[in-house]
């Protein structure tokens, strides 16, 4: 069980890894602050209607579980996307790429503190591994690219950002016992479109516009790729293995991204990418099969 479960978060992960390609060729036409909203309102239209269809009970959640989806939108959706792209008016992508990095020790943290998940030796060493190996990426091999960064409040934004997708993932564990994958997305995704719209409405306005036939079909891929499937998966996911194992897969975005831009932006991989790679790859392994090295100790 715990194998398919696995299989539901790298599929978001490839997916997610790969959605700044299509973003950068959407937001070239529209405002990313008017894409988050319009995005998450059609994934959950979408959801609803399969719902629907297929009788779902849990169409309407119970009135206990409305605050708990209420946060998750606000967190995950309006926090974590408006945020930290509102960051960017301030700080650089490789800024946020780097700071992205800490989601996986926040929810370690946070989910020993609220969820009281407990990790053994080799799953946070696991974690230590896949984590220098994304350092390791984003630093280029040299340690004077740390050393030369500017943080300012942009990089303030990006820390918020990242723990408040660490909420999102925490709030989630409990609610996912209550109501099933599809209720949860849908309307955790409903709450964070109006959240967003509201604060994309009274700070940069929304800017609806025609896109062009690549701009549709990467607008689509948002919709259908990194909306719906991944947060689906990422949620059957996360249910299945708890916070803590599940935010580690989030160091392989940076991984698939390399792949994405090699074969979409001809971005050379080098040697120093692959060996980046190789860590990170190896460190999600040991964390999640840190059960066959303890055996293999024994």
């Amino acid at each position: 069980m715990q194998h398919k479960a696995y299989s539901f978060l790298i599929i978001a992960c490839l997916l997610w890894g790969f959605q700044p390609v299509t973003i950068k060729i959407v937001t070239q036409e529209m405002n990313i602050l008017t894409i988050i909203p319009l995005r998450f309102l059609i994934v959950s239209l979408i959801l609803f209607i399969i719902m629907k269809i297929t009788d779902e009970k849990n169409f309407l959640p119970p009135k206990k579980s409305l605050l708990t989806l209420f946060l998750m939108g606000f967190f995950g959706i309006t926090v974590s996307n408006g945020i930290q792209f509102t960051g960017l008016q301030y700080s650089s992508v490789g800024n946020m790429t780097l700071i992205s990095t800490t989601a996986p020790v926040i929810t370690v943290i946070l989910a020993r503190i609220f969820l009281n998940e407990r990790l053994n030796l080799i799953q946070i060493i696991g974690i230590i591994i896949s984590f220098f190996g994304t350092l390791y990426l984003l630093s280029g091999g040299t340690l004077s690219t740390f050393t030369q960064m500017n943080f300012n409040k942009g990089d303030i934004y990006f820390f918020i950002g990242e723990v408040a997708w660490v909420i999102y993932i925490l709030l989630s564990i409990p609610i996912l016992k209550k109501i099933s994958v599809l209720s949860a997305t849908a309307w955790s995704g409903l709450f964070g479109s109006i959240l967003t719209a509201l604060f994309a409405h009274y700070s940069v306005g929304l800017q609806i516009v025609p896109l062009s036939t690549l701009g549709i079909y990467s607008f689509l891929f948002i919709i259908l790729g990194g909306g719906i499937t991944a947060m689906i998966c990422w949620n059957l996911g996360t249910k299945k293995v708890g916070a803590s194992n599940s935010a580690i897969f989030l160091n392989l975005l940076p991984v698939v991204g390399i792949i994405s831009a090699y074969f979409t932006l001809n971005e050379p991989i080098t040697l120093q990418k692959i060996i980046s790679g190789i860590f990170i790859i190896f460190g999600v392994y040991v964390t999640t099969h840190s059960h066959k090295f303890v055996k293999n100790a024994h």
